[in-house]
C-alpha cells in the first residue's frame, strides 16, 4: 500500500492512514513531509517536523497494522538522478564513523516491524500496477485530507531482518534546589545544557569549548548563585532543576528525550525550560560557508558582539515576554529570527523534546561559527564577558518565572 508521507496528525486534519488499508500490508512511505519548503506549512514551517522523523512514521504505520515499511525519496521535492549507492553508504560506511550514532532504547523497544530504504528506481517498478508514476503519487501526497492508502497491485515484498541491539549506558547530571512555597515547590523551572561533544580523532581533540562547555559552565555558575542565595535565606517559590544532558550530539538529543520519557518532576509541573547551548562566541556566517550554515545570512562576528539568539520564542509568547523583561537590566540584543528557518536550528538542541510535549522552552544561543564542531573550538576563543551576561540573563529569567504567581501557559505551534 502506498501511504503518502506516512504521517497521522489529527490536530492538523492530516492523515495518510484514513481507513485500515495498510493493515496486514507493507506500507510504501515517502521521506520528509508535506510543504517541506513552505514557511507557512503547518508542519513547523520549513523546520523538519518531528512527525517526519522515520522512527515516528514507522510507529504510526505499526499502530495502523502495517507489517513493514519501505521508505523512498519524495521525488517531487528532490528531483533529478539520485546516487542511491552513495546514499546506502550512510547506512553501511566503508570506514566506521568517528562518532557512533545511537538511538534511545525506550523508543527502539516500541518498534516491532521492519523497515528499509529503497531507491526511486525500485519504487517505480513496485508501483507499476497503479498506473501512476512515483512523481505523480508523490505530488498527490502533499494533501492527505481525503482518501487514504492506495493499493499497489501485483508485487509481493519479503523483508528478512536480523536485529542485534546493544545497550550503551549514558548519564545526564541533575541537581535541584527546592522552592520555598509549600505548594509551588512541586513545580520546577529547568535550566539546562549538554555536556557531550565530538570527542577526538587520533591526536586531534574536538575541544567543544563553545559547544557546549559554555552552556555547561553557565549551568554550574547559575546553580552556585542559587546555592549562595539559599544559604543567605533567599529561595525562589518554585523549585529550580539544573540539568546537564548527555548524548545531545549522538542521537541527537538523547539525554533530553530520555528525560521527557522519565521526568524528575511531571512535565505538567514543569514551568519552563531555559536551555543554553553555545553561548560563548559571536555568530559568524562566512561567504561560501556551505551546508553547515544552510539558511543563514552571511554575517560577521563583529556585528553580533552583543547579540544572542532566542530560539523557540514563537511557541510561548509569555516566555518570550519574560526574557525581554529580564533583559532590560542586562542589555543584550535579542535576535528572534531563527524559529522558522531551513537551518533547522529550532530542533537542534535540548529544548526541542520539551516543546514536543507542550512545555514552554527556549534556547539561548550565540550562533554558529566556523570553529563549530572542529578542533578549533578552543577556550581561548570564548568571549567570557558575553557569556557572563547571558548567564545573568538566564538566572534572572529563571528567578522571575519561579517567583510569579501564575504558571506560564503551555507551548503551542505558531
Amino acid at each position: 500500500m502506498f501511504a503518502g508521507f506516512g504521517i497521522s496528525a489529527p490536530a492538523l486534519s492530516y492523515d495518510d492512514y484514513r481507513g485500515d488499508g495498510v493493515k496486514g500490508n507493507i506500507a510504501l512511505i515517502l521521506d520528509h513531509e508535506p510543504g517541506e519548503r513552505d514557511p507557512a506549512s503547518p508542519f513547523d514551517g520549513v523546520v523538519s517536523a518531528e512527525a517526519a522523523v522515520p522512527f515516528r512514521k514507522v510507529l504510526a504505520a505499526q499502530e495502523r497494522g502495517a507489517i513493514g515499511v519501505l521508505f523512498v525519496s519524495d521525488v517531487h521535492n528532490h528531483p533529478g538522478v539520485q546516487n542511491f549507492e552513495a546514499a546506502a553508504h550512510t547506512y553501511w560506511p566503508a570506514k566506521p564513523p568517528r562518532i557512533d550514532q545511537f538511538f534511545l532504547a525506550d523508543y527502539l523497544d516500541r518498534i516491532r516491524i521492519p523497515s528499509a530504504q529503497i531507491s526511486p528506481a525500485l519504487a517505480s517498478i513496485l508501483i507499476r500496477g497503479t498506473g501512476r508514476s512515483l512523481e505523480d503519487l508523490s505530488r498527490a501526497a502533499e494533501s492527505a485530507r481525503t482518501g487514504g492508502p492506495i493499493p499497489i497491485p501485483g508485487p509481493q515484498v519479503v523483508l528478512t531482518v536480523s536485529v542485534n541491539r546493544h545497550i550503551v549506558p549514558d548519564r545526564s547530571i541533575m541537581a535541584m534546589l527546592e522552592g520555598s512555597d509549600p505548594q509551588l515547590k512541586q513545580e520546577v523551572v529547568i535550566i539546562s545544557a549538554h555536556h557531550d561533544h565530538e570527542g577526538a580523532d587520533g591526536t586531534q581533540v574536538f575541544n567543544g569549548a563553545d559547544d557546549n562547555g559554555s552552556g555547561s559552565v553557565a549551568v554550574i555558575d547559575i546553580a552556585e548563585a542559587y546555592a549562595l542565595a539559599a544559604k543567605a535565606g533567599q529561595r525562589p517559590r518554585r523549585s529550580i532543576l539544573f540539568a546537564v544532558f548527555g548524548s545531545e550530539e549522538r542521537g541527537p538529543l538523547l539525554g533530553s528525550w530520555a528525560y521527557t520519557e522519565h521526568p524528575f518532576r511531571p512535565l505538567d509541573k514543569t514551568v519552563a525550560v531555559l536551555n543554553m547551548d553555545m553561548i560563548g562566541r559571536n555568530m559568524e556566517v562566512p561567504v561560501g560557508g556551505g551546508r553547515r550554515f544552510n539558511g543563514l545570512d552571511v554575517q560577521s562576528a563583529e556585528s553580533n558582539s552583543n547579540s544572542v539568539n532566542i530560539i523557540g520564542h514563537s511557541r510561548s509568547p509569555a516566555l518570550k515576554a519574560a526574557v525581554e523583561q529580564a533583559n532590560r537590566t542586562v542589555g543584550m540584543k535579542l535576535k528572534m529570527d531563527l524559529d522558522n528557518n531551513p537551518s533547522n536550528l529550532l530542533r537542534r538542541s535540548d529544548q526541542w523534546p520539551f516543546l514536543q510535549r507542550g512545555v514552554p522552552a527556549i534556547w539561548f544561543h550565540t550562533g554558529l561559527h566556523p570553529d563549530y564542531h572542529t578542533p578549533n573550538d578552543r577556550p581561548e576563543k570564548i568571549n567570557y564577558e558575553k557569556m557572563e551576561k547571558i548567564a545573568r540573563l538566564v538566572h534572572q529569567v529563571s528567578w522571575d518565572l519561579a517567583q510569579q504567581p501564575a504558571k506560564v501557559p503551555s507551548s503551542t505551534k505558531p
